[in-house]
């Protein structure tokens, strides 16, 4: 089986924007939070042709992607496989369709719109900007998201079945879905938009290549704890946690650090609290939230991964784990360069 290294991050969130010297920068700073992107982060790296064709949450994505291969020395190619997830897709777009055939009738649909009401467009107009040729898998899922695709394209290259990975999430928030979500009875937490990637490459690839590792992503497992569909379960005993730990041969008691996905919903976070606590005892290594700076939302799984591979603190590995009301959470035991 082949080890993944992560050669590459990018991510396009109001907290920051750039590769692995930005997101260096920004975890060695204490901002504000900044929950949305501003068109000026997009400078640069979306054409004008590509602004006026491209929706903006799909723009996000290929901007990102973007960031991540120049971060890793990679140009676009057709050996490149691409794994996006997003909990809403394109949901501007897809009002916008809506509202057309409500105001006008089917005269009042759009052509233009249509292909961004379907969850994959984000990996479509992404492969395309990056040559993307090889595997492509879109997942939909709330707040596990970009980590479940991570742990995914892992495992694809742990495999043998890609060389190399373009792996992330995106999401786009405005206040049509506030509105939404609050309609529908959701839990308040904080949202954010972004999106972020990170490249995976078997460590032999990327090695021939002369690459700059950041980081290993040694494990990686997911699973379903029992609850009711976007509920919160009773049960804390984590098979995730363990079996990626036991598959970067480490154990509880070196874990360096936990990046959780702790958002501001109470019931869900507490819960994850209690999974973390039952799985690492008696260990209690330091935990972070990402969202409390940058808001909840897929890409944050990249900028987790990142954060622990750039970690040069932390002794032994760390955790990036996130659980999903309804039971699905995800694991992955990250390396990093500066503490093995």
């Amino acid at each position: 089986m082949a080890r993944v290294a992560v050669t590459g991050v990018g991510v396009v969130t109001g907290a920051v924007t750039g590769g692995r010297e930005q997101i260096r920068a920004f975890l060695a700073s204490s901002g504000a939070p900044a929950l949305s992107v501003p068109s000026s982060a997009l400078g640069g790296l979306i054409d004008e042709t590509e602004a006026r064709r491209l929706s903006r949450i799909c723009q996000l994505s290929v901007a990102a992607a973007r960031i991540a291969l120049a971060d890793a020395g990679l140009g676009p190619g057709a050996g490149l496989g691409l794994v996006i997830g997003a909990e809403f897709g394109d949901l501007r777009s897809t009002i916008a369709f809506v509202d057309g055939y409500l105001h006008r009738g089917p005269g009042g649909l759009s052509a233009l719109l249509f292909p961004n009401t379907v969850m994959n467009t984000m990996a479509a107009a992404t492969a395309i900007a990056v040559t993307a040729r090889e595997l492509s898998l879109t997942l939909n899922a709330p707040t596990v998201a970009g980590e479940l695709a991570i742990a995914r394209a892992a495992a694809a290259v742990r495999a043998g079945r890609a060389d190399a990975v373009l792996a992330g999430g995106v999401d786009e928030f405005d206040s049509a879905l506030a509105e939404l979500l609050a309609e529908g009875g959701a839990p308040s937490e904080r949202r954010g938009e972004g999106a972020g990637f990170v490249l995976l490459e078997s460590l032999d690839t990327a090695e021939a290549r002369g690459a700059r590792v950041l980081g290993e992503i040694a494990g990686v497992a997911w699973r379903a704890l029992r609850a009711r569909p976007y509920g919160v379960g009773r049960g804390a005993a984590s098979r995730a946690v363990a079996a990626a730990l036991d598959e970067a041969g480490a154990t509880s008691g070196e874990v360096g650090r936990v990046w959780v996905s702790a958002s501001g919903d109470g019931p869900r976070d507490r819960w994850e609290q209690a999974i973390l606590e039952e799985a690492l005892r008696p260990a209690r290594p330091p935990q972070t939230a990402l969202a409390s700076r940058a808001g909840r939302h897929a890409g944050l799984g990249a900028l987790a991964v990142a954060a622990a591979a750039l970690d040069e603190v932390s002794r032994g590995p760390a955790v990036v784990h996130a659980i999903a009301r309804g039971g699905t959470h995800v694991a992955l035991v990250v390396r990093s360069v500066h503490n093995g």
